[in-house]
């Protein structure tokens, strides 16, 4: 399986808060069977790192794979940030090309402050899209315009635009409304991806162990292999993600 959105590189946002909870985050996820983690640390998130694509973020993640190594453990790790689409700056970080993409593919992982406006998220959406890359919408389930009309994600969907539901969300980890959306989604089949959005072992851990049994329940199994394995690959390889010929079930 292959872990898309994690924020597993030490001391670099809120995430792993040092290196022996990030060494300990890989362990988990691997004996959960996760063989790939795509790291994400936060870009542009005020309080947080700036995470630009440059020497400094090269760096910090090339130490980070050489202290898994050095600890034995065989987990392979890629580049990628979870970029924050401030209007305020969104236009110049994309002409200039300063956002770590996921493994420097044309997917760019995005995320929103959870009280934007739908009109707002897809504008920003569509100016990604303009710019040749692909958006990977990072959690929407957690998005209130997301919440009150889940027929936007239909729309971004039907777009092109990646979807990623977060594993907390389904297992009620990052409340109600987050839960019963991300619910709703994956019944209609609006997902691409299922990430962990892992940020430590205690309350966000690494790993889909959890996650399996509550997928096993409610989708086939063909459905679980695209949600962790070939969907999450496709974007790692920078391969085409084509629609899929279902009816999009929403009311």
């Amino acid at each position: 399986m292959i872990d898309l959105h994690c924020h597993i590189v030490p001391m670099i946002d809120d995430g792993a808060q040092n290196a022996a909870v990030a060494c300990e985050m890989a362990a988990h996820a691997y004996r959960s069977g996760v063989r790939t983690i795509v790291a994400t640390p936060h870009c542009n998130l005020r309080g947080a790192r700036k995470n630009y694509r440059g020497r400094s973020y090269t760096e910090v993640f090339s130490l980070f794979c050489a202290l898994l190594r050095q600890h034995g453990l065989p987990i392979q790790i890629l580049p990628g940030s979870e970029l924050f689409a401030h209007p305020s700056n969104l236009r110049r970080l994309l002409d200039e090309r300063r956002i770590v993409t996921l493994n420097h593919s044309r997917y760019l992982l995005t995320e929103f402050n959870f009280s934007s406006r739908g009109d707002d998220i897809s504008d920003a959406l569509a100016l990604i899209a303009r710019r040749g890359l692909v958006p990977v919408v990072a959690h929407p389930e957690r998005y209130t315009a997301v919440q009150h009309d889940p027929r936007l994600v239909a729309r971004w969907f039907a777009k092109g635009y990646i979807i990623q539901l977060n594993k907390g969300s389904l297992l009620g980890r990052l409340g109600h409304s987050a839960q019963i959306t991300a619910e709703e989604l994956l019944a209609a089949g609006l997902a691409h991806v299922i990430a962990s959005d892992a940020h430590d072992m205690q309350y966000r851990p690494t790993g889909f162990h959890s996650l399996l049994p509550y997928l096993r329940e409610h989708c086939p199994a063909e459905y679980i292999k695209l949600l962790l394995e070939t969907n999450p690959r496709r974007i790692i390889e920078d391969r085409h993600i084509p629609l899929p010929n279902h009816k999009i079930l929403l009311p």
